[in-house]
């Protein structure tokens, strides 16, 4: 799961077909390695719904960010650390053992390449090795994300997405929260490539950046805490609170006091979360 393509807007989407109960929960990935490369120190984190995914990747040895409160407050150095982040949400289709990850949102810039690997599973661990690609990730389940699943897209009170488009993933007792750009980017190899070449203003740098991808647990001391984020000043922050979530009929599920209206893609949980 290492190249990017994001698939272009489609208004509907075709859904594929359910992918395997195997699949469902989230994955923390224990090591990458390609030609060039072996990483076991990476924070990354793929939450997989029956058609629907997220996923976070947070290289290792990030910046202090303390004091931070917004992507402004942010220096040069810290705005270069955080767009060598990736991750990317969107629907998932498997053939055999065969997946490829349909980006809807990514955090990187289209490259070309498509995301498409060959999945082998052995109870809680799965190994991927790529198809177009040459890199093995090894896997491993969250046991708390045993359970059911769930994923939402926002709308507004017109019954249309927001002009950032937004998700939100559920698996056991974790989420995974996903606010994407409102445009997609010029193509390049990668972010860090994006901003060399073009030298945003330091406006349009904060805009590529404004993108959050975090994950954290629903249950527990602190429910729906934000543990993990590409935006380091969420972390410790909420974004919802236990049973705000309501089911309201097959397609729509309202927020409590946030007075939020989800779009139901998936949903296999109790009445209210």
């Amino acid at each position: 799961m290492t190249a990017r393509m994001p698939l272009p807007p489609a208004d509907p989407i075709e859904l594929p077909a359910p992918v395997p109960d195997a699949y469902l929960g989230v994955w923390r990935r224990s090591l990458l390695e390609t030609p060039d490369l072996r990483d076991e120190h990476s924070r990354v984190l793929w939450l997989q719904t029956p058609r629907w995914h997220a996923d976070l990747r947070i290289p290792a040895g990030r910046p202090d960010f303390s004091g931070v409160g917004r992507l402004a407050e942010c220096d040069d150095t810290q705005l270069a650390w955080l767009a060598t982040q990736q991750g990317f949400c969107g629907l998932t289709q498997v053939d055999g053992e065969r997946c490829t990850w349909h980006r809807l949102n990514d955090f990187q810039p289209a490259n070309g390449s498509r995301d498409i690997g060959r999945m082998g599973f052995d109870g809680e661990r799965v190994t991927e090795t790529g198809i177009e690609a040459d890199y093995l990730e090894i896997w491993e389940r969250l046991p708390e994300s045993r359970g059911g699943t769930a994923a939402l897209e926002l709308m507004t009170e017109g019954g249309r997405p927001p002009d950032r488009p937004t998700w939100l993933l559920l698996a056991g007792d974790c989420f995974m929260f996903v606010r994407g750009r409102a445009l997609p980017l010029p193509g390049a190899a990668d972010l860090s490539c994006l901003i060399a070449r073009v030298r945003p203003s330091r406006a349009q740098w904060l805009d590529w950046l404004d993108v959050e991808i975090s994950f954290g647990h629903c249950t527990g001391p602190a429910p729906w805490r934000i543990e993990h984020s590409t935006l380091p000043f969420r972390e410790g922050q909420c974004v919802t609170h236990p049973g705000a979530l309501q089911r309201r009929g097959h397609r729509i599920a309202v927020e409590g006091g946030h007075a939020r209206l989800w779009n139901i893609l998936d949903w296999n949980l109790d009445a209210s979360r």
